[in-house]
Parts: C-alpha cells; structure tokens; sequence
C-alpha cells in the first residue's frame, strides 16, 4: 500500500560499520534517553554479530511528547537501512515497541518518523506500525500493519524528497507501508534505533541486527521431499566473504563432503554428479570471513531426491471432504514410462494388487474413477513401469469423500452478552455473515449475539492465519485458547496464528456481538498451501468429537507414567478408549479387540492411566465419543500418538492447565497458595507467585492462559515463577511434593537437569534447589551461574546425584522438590522479577 502523509518521513538503516568487536558503539554513535523516562536505558553492540542489544523505558512514542531510549548518529542526504528485529522483551504492554527513527531534535517534542515492532504482532492489529509528527509538540500520525512475528524486517529509504517505509518477513520480499514526498526535509537529522515499553517506570529490551551470521533460507527447504535436480540455494550471512560448500548422503557432513569454496554473491551450488532416486542427501554451507579463518558452521539441511515409485498424490494421502467426482493425479516416478493403477474400498485387496482392483496399464499420470459415493474411504496404489519394463511398486493411498457431520453449529442469542435461551439454533455451513444493516435473524436487526462451535481440522501440517472479520466484537477460542479477543464495537479484521497438524480435530468456539449499525461474522484462513478464503465446509464440522490431548500428539519426551486426557465434545454421553503400540490396530480397533480397547469411560471421567509404560517407546490411542441416543455414534476420534523419554522425567510442565484440578500451582505450591480444590492450601510463606497472573483486569496476561508459552526451553509449555524478596522471609519458592519417594537412579540415571530463564529487566537473584527425602533429609544447591536471573537464553542447570547424597539425601526416595530464587540458607532483602522454568529431569549428561 501506499500512502500520502503530512508530516515528515524519513528513515535510514546504517549497515557496515567495520568497528572491532566490543560492547561499545560504532565510532559516530551515540545514545541517550529522550524525555526523561523514570528507568534509565541503555544499548551494547557487537561487531561479530552485529546486533544491537538495547534497552528502554518510557511512557511512548504515540503523542505529542515521547519518553524512549535513542541509539543514534547524525545523517545527512539520502541513505537506506535495514534492520532486522529480533526480538521485544517482556511482552509488557501492546504498544511497547522498537525500531528505526529519525529525528530532527533530541528533544522530546520533536518532529520524527519511526517504524515500530510491537511484541504482541501476531495477535494484535498493529505489529508494525508508522508514527510521525510533522511539527514541534503535535499529535502523532499512525499507520499499522497486522500478524508479524519475531524476527521481522523493517527498512527506510531517503531517496532526495521522497521517504518511504517497507515491511518484509525475510528480508527479500518487501511491502511498502506507507511513502511520502517532503521537499522542505532538511537534509541533517539524526537516525537510528528507538525502544519504549509505553509503561513508565519498566524496561523492556529489544535486539536488533542485519540478518542472521550462519547462511539461511535454503532452497530446497530443510527436509524437502521428492526433489528431481540438485540445484541448492541459500541465503548469506552478514559478514561472510565465502561460502564453503558440504554434500553428500552422510548425515555429518565432514572433510569428505567438503565440495568447493565459493564467493560471496554466488549462493547456487549445483551437483554435478547428480543424485540417485529416492535418496536422502545433506548438506552445509559455512560462512567464512574476508580473513579466511573465521569460520561459522551452519546448520545441516537435508532434502530427498524424486524417488522412482509415483509420488504427490492428489487427492493427497489420508484427504477428507474429497468431491464425489474427484479424478486421480499423481507425479510420475524418476524412468516412469506407464502406470498401474489400483483403486477399490478394499485395503487389502489394494495393498495385494488383487485383479479385482486393477484399473488397467496407462500412459497418462491422472484416472477417472467416475463418481463415487458418499463418507468412503478409497485405497489406491499406482505402480510405475520404467526402462527396461522394471517395476516399481508403490505405496497404497487412501482418501474419504464428503459425508455427513460437516458443518458448524450455531446459536443465537436477544441482547449482546450470550445469555438466555438461544432464539435461534441451526447447523450452517461455515461462518461467513455479512448481514449488512438487514436482519441477523428474523426481527432482529442489532442487541444481538452469537455463539459458533466445531470441530476444525486442517488438510495440511503447517502454520495457518485463522482471520476474522467482524462488525462488532469478537472472541475466538482454539482448544480452550483464547487466539483473538476484540469485544468493542466497530468493524475490524483480526489475526491469530495456530500450527495445525493434519487429520487431528480442534475445538472451535467463535463469540460475537453485534450492537449497531452494520452486522459482520466471518471466519477465515490461509497457510503456506492455501490461500486466503472462507474456511470450507468440511473443514468445519459438528463438534463430536473429543479432541486437546495430554500428551500432546506427536509429544516426545513424554513421562513414562502419563494420565492420558482429552476434552469431552458437546455430544458425547460417555467415552471408549483405545491404546497401543501399534498405530493401525488402534486406528482400525472396535470394542471387541480386547487388547486395545480399554473400556468406556463415563461422561465427567476425561482421563485414562494406562499403567507405568516402557521407556523410549511411541504409544497409539484414541478416544472414540458416544452417545446411545444419536444415531450417528459413535464418533471415531483421530489417532494420537506420543513417545516417552529415556530419562526420568521429573516435570516437562505440559500437562498443566487452566481449570481446577490442573492448575500448576496446585503442584508446585508457592507463597499465595490456593483454595479449589478444597481443602485448599494455605501457601509455603515465601515470597513466590507460581503462574502468570490471569485475573487481574490490568495484568498483560488476563484472561489468557496461567502457563508460559512463548519462553518455553521445549514441548508447548514452561512455568512462570515470579519471585518478590523485598520482605521477610527474602527468598521465594515454589514447592512439589510426591505422595510417595521417587526414585531417580531407574537405569543408571545419575545428574539432575532443569532449565531456566529470566528477564534483562529482573533485580538479580540467585537460584536454588532444594531437594527432600521421605525421611526429611534436604540438600540445598545453589545454582553456579549468578546472572541465571537476568539470562534471556535458557540456562541447562546439571546437578550430580552425588551432590545429594553426599548431603544425606537418599535419591532413591525423593519427596519433595523446591526451586528458589534468593538465598534458602542465608536470605537477605532482595528485589523481584520473573523466572520460567522447565523440562526438569534425571538423566545422563
């Protein structure tokens, strides 16, 4: 887009500096802060990277004064830059941001033009935003842009009079935000880097940089499958001078898949030795600098060749909701000169290529199996005849055409707040309303709301954008996750990111109101597959299904004494789970296989132990909804897997929730302690708050979700742990206790692992651990890295059993653990902050 403005716009990017590496500035550089914010600021710059660490207070930059922190050096005439943003921490308000700025004066009603990243882009409708002021002490001018996410590419031209902002997710594909002549520009301003957290009194820290030192974005992408000519393409480092080239089939590329050293501006490699079919190749490229000795290692990708078997299939394996006159396409295998086709509703006969299924011998790679009928399932294999009349059999397919259940279930609600009977309660299609100033229902033009449930399932894995536009407010809940909460008037499009797995059902609830005027609902998507349109029928189905696992599905590492969980659908009366180790016997069991089905649950029971399980081992199970008054049940469930880890998992810190019974404090105990589930418990007296704070109205986290899952070491999960030691007894701790001792030497496990990480703006503390035993022996370690309070990477924490035992403590019979921020054994008044912790385990290092 583009947009004329009245105020001044100018934007530059310095890149280059050839500075030594330090944490000071580049020659030319300066720093201060501008309006006198109440925290003081700061910035360090490292060459060898080049990033910029900076760091700002301030009551904003969207007025007509600004408190903020300035990195900067004078400029003049025209120039560009380009900075990347890395990163905005802590989340501590929507309209703290971070970016370039230029600026005719460092005083705090000056004139200006500033591309802001605010830390909450993928949830908010102003990621990116301009804002400018034309003259001395004016209101400033905006204009937002929605759904960026971490790190993102900001650049700003001067070209003479004309200035103009861009907007790029990868630093190669650009967008224009707004651009502006302005013929009265002086050409001296100052230009540079701009951070406010828009709460006074509260640091934020932001980094900036020019791109990543390692190569990036390969081409074919890491893991590409079916890939027909060895051409690779990458993106440079910032400081590299060549590239040294690795590729081979070993999974370490070492010395022997050492290729070539190539120049900077050439990132093609092509192999000309080509590839063998149906391989899997990998490969590196390291950045060397215009010394030739420093060297970055890169990261190894991997991509595997066309194989000579057929390959993408269309519909594509494991498809629903397939039209009943869908034709068959597949790409041919590497030689492929014609095709065998199978296709029938019997797998077997399919997988056996039994005559009965055989369509014929074909040249063409597509067939036309006419018209099909209604909910069933299809197997089909194609096997490639290539030179020499070899044979290459492939692999059985399957789809399943449309058929009943799809659609979403809607009700409707007199007044704005969804409360009462429903006046009006039908299945629709999709959510996609433009009612206008028309009737939403009939007699009913506005004081009207609605609610919209189903089940949403994805036909690809992968990172979509659920968009909704609506006029007026608007909630959107994914699994039990509030992804979008706009409930005010006015017509508007918001934005929220969901990685979806394929096959796997979501619960979605979707709210709205409208109070006024025109009357908008609509619920869209797009992903890397699929452009953006209304979500199809299909897709959204009725909400029968059970779906938020525990453990996640796919989850590694899991416990190996889980309680499996799941949440109920809206029509089930009752539950049949299934579990096993094979992934097709769970998929095709009914109740009468004893061996997998493991009975059937009642309705308010959303929970399953299937005993202590095997380590290192991958589980299948599946919760099939039933309701003996639907003619429909029962409602098959998607098979969910997990694999337990080969370690004792102490806590991973995914299994935890927002709803009673499964909320983290009610394990890990802190000062505040809690009264449901009754009978409660009164809190350990210390100084600590164990989750985020989702009930305070002015808390960044209301309504949200008690545990972190941004800052997470791995899985989906870690646990926040505010400390505050500025009173007696100056320490805070969270507490877990096991109802029995727990023995951490199963397998020859010998050192205790956690993980922690903290906030720059944090007062720093040390951490402990204090570990108890059935007998009420307790040894206390101190965490050997001082700054682990302020570190805003993850600190792996190793911990020898012996360290334990030689206090006394009996590790074969743990009873209670305690991690503390502050001194156990000598505590003084201390200052507060917030620590994450997570994947607490015993293990060999």
């Amino acid at each position: 887009m583009s947009r004329k403005l009245t105020c001044l716009v100018s934007f530059l990017l310095i890149a280059g500096i050839t500075a030594q590496v330090s944490a000071q500035l580049p020659p030319g550089w300066s720093n201060q802060d501008i309006g006198g914010p109440a925290a003081a600021g700061g910035v360090q710059y490292d060459e060898a990277t080049r990033t910029w660490t900076v760091q700002g207070d301030g009551t904003g930059i969207r007025s007509t004064a600004d408190q903020f922190h300035y990195v900067y050096k004078p400029m003049s005439g025209s120039g560009e830059l380009v900075v990347r943003v890395v990163s905005i921490e802590p989340a501590v308000d929507e309209w703290a941001m971070a970016g370039p700025m230029i600026r005719l004066f460092l005083t705090e009603d000056s004139p200006y033009a500033f591309m802001g990243m605010t830390p909450n882009g993928a949830s908010q409708d102003h990621a990116v935003t301009y804002w400018g002021r034309g003259l001395p002490g004016t209101a400033a001018d905006h204009e937002s842009s929605g759904t960026m996410t971490f790190p993102y590419w900001i650049k700003i031209v001067r070209d003479g009079a004309l200035f103009a902002g861009y907007h790029s997710p990868d630093g190669e594909t650009w967008t224009e935000q707004w651009s502006s002549e302005e013929p009265m520009v002086p050409p001296d301003t100052y230009i540079g880097l701009a951070v406010t957290s828009n709460v006074g009194g509260t640091l934020v820290t932001a980094v900036f940089d020019e791109g990543p030192v390692k190569a990036h974005s390969p081409e074919p992408a890491d893991g590409t499958p079916h890939v027909p000519m060895p051409y690779l393409r990458w993106q440079p480092g910032v400081a590299a001078a060549f590239h040294d080239v690795y590729f081979g089939t070993n999974p370490n590329p070492g010395p022997d898949e050492y290729i070539t050293r190539l120049p900077r501006l050439q990132t093609l490699y092509f192999h000309t030795a080509g590839i063998e079919p149906g391989t899997t190749y990998y490969w590196r490229i390291d950045e060397v600098d215009a010394d030739e000795a420093t060297i970055r290692t890169g990261d190894v990708w991997s991509f595997t060749s066309a194989p000579y078997t057929a390959y993408a299939p269309q519909p594509w394996d494991g498809a629903r909701w397939v039209d009943f006159e869908t034709d068959l396409q597949w790409t041919p295998g590497v030689e492929a000169t014609t095709h065998d086709v199978y296709f029938g509703t019997d797998k077997a006969a399919v997988q056996a290529a039994d005559p009965s299924v055989c369509m014929g011998n074909q040249a063409a790679p597509t067939y036309d199996p006419g018209t099909l009928a209604e909910n069933t399932t299809y197997y089909w294999r194609i096997d490639e005849c290539g030179n020499g009349d070899v044979m290459h059999e492939g692999q059985v397919w399957d789809f399943t055409t449309f058929g009943p259940g799809a659609g979403v279930k809607a009700r409707y609600f007199e007044g704005t707040e969804l409360s009462g009977a429903p006046v009006l309660s039908q299945v629709e299609d999709s959510i996609d309303h433009n009612w206008g100033s028309g009737e939403v229902v009939a007699g009913i033009n506005d004081q009207i709301s609605a609610r919209w449930t189903a089940n949403l399932e994805a036909p690809f894995t992968e990172t979509y954008q659920l968009i909704v536009n609506s006029d007026d407010g608007v909630r959107l809940w994914l699994d039990g996750r509030l992804l979008i909460d706009n409930w005010t008037n006015g017509n508007t499009e918001d934005t929220a990111l969901a990685d979806l797995v394929a096959g796997q059902p979501y619960y979605l609830e979707m709210e709205w109101y409208e109070d006024g005027g025109g009357a908008v609902a609509a619920l869209s998507w797009q992903s890397p597959s699929i452009p953006k349109q209304s979500i199809p029928t299909g897709w959204l189905q009725l909400p029968v299904r059970a779906t938020s696992p525990y453990p996640a599905h796919t989850a590694v590492d899991a416990t190996q004494v889980p309680v499996l969980r799941w949440s109920a659908s809206e029509s089930a009366a009752a539950h049949d789970v299934y579990f096993g180790d094979d992934a097709e016997a769970v998929a095709d069991a009914t109740p009468a296989d004893a061996g997998i089905y493991r009975g059937q649950q009642a309705l308010e029971t959303t929970t399953f132990n299937p005993g202590p399980l095997e380590w290192d081992k991958t589980y299948y199970w599946r919760v099939d909804e039933v309701n003996a008054l639907d003619a429909d049940s029962p409602w098959k469930g998607a098979v969910w897997s997990f694999t337990t880890a080969d370690f004792v998992v102490v806590d991973d810190f995914e299994s935890y929730a927002n709803n009673v019974g499964w909320r983290v404090f009610e394990k890990w105990v802190d000062g505040l302690g809690f009264t449901l589930p009754e009978p409660g418990q009164p809190g350990n007296g210390t100084g600590a708050a164990v989750g985020h704070d989702i009930w305070s109205a002015d808390s960044p986290y209301f309504g949200g979700l008690l545990m972190e899952t941004g800052k997470v070491h791995s899985g989906g999960q870690a646990m926040p742990l505010y400390y505050d030691n500025t009173e007696t007894p100056y320490r805070s701790e969270a507490q877990r206790t096991w109802t029995t001792g727990q023995n951490w030497t199963l397998n020859g496990v010998d050192t205790l692992i956690l993980y922690t990480r903290g906030e720059v703006a944090n007062d720093g503390v040390p951490l402990y651990v204090a570990v108890e035993d059935t007998a009420g022996r307790t040894a206390s370690v101190a965490c050997p890295n001082a700054a682990a309070a302020t570190a805003v990477d993850w600190v792996e924490w190793q911990i020898p059993l012996s360290d334990l035992t030689d206090a006394g403590v009996a590790v074969t019979a743990v009873k209670k653990m305690c991690i503390g921020a502050g001194s156990r054994t000598a505590p003084t008044p201390g200052g507060t902050g917030v620590i994450y912790v997570d994947d607490i385990r015993v293990d060999k290092p």
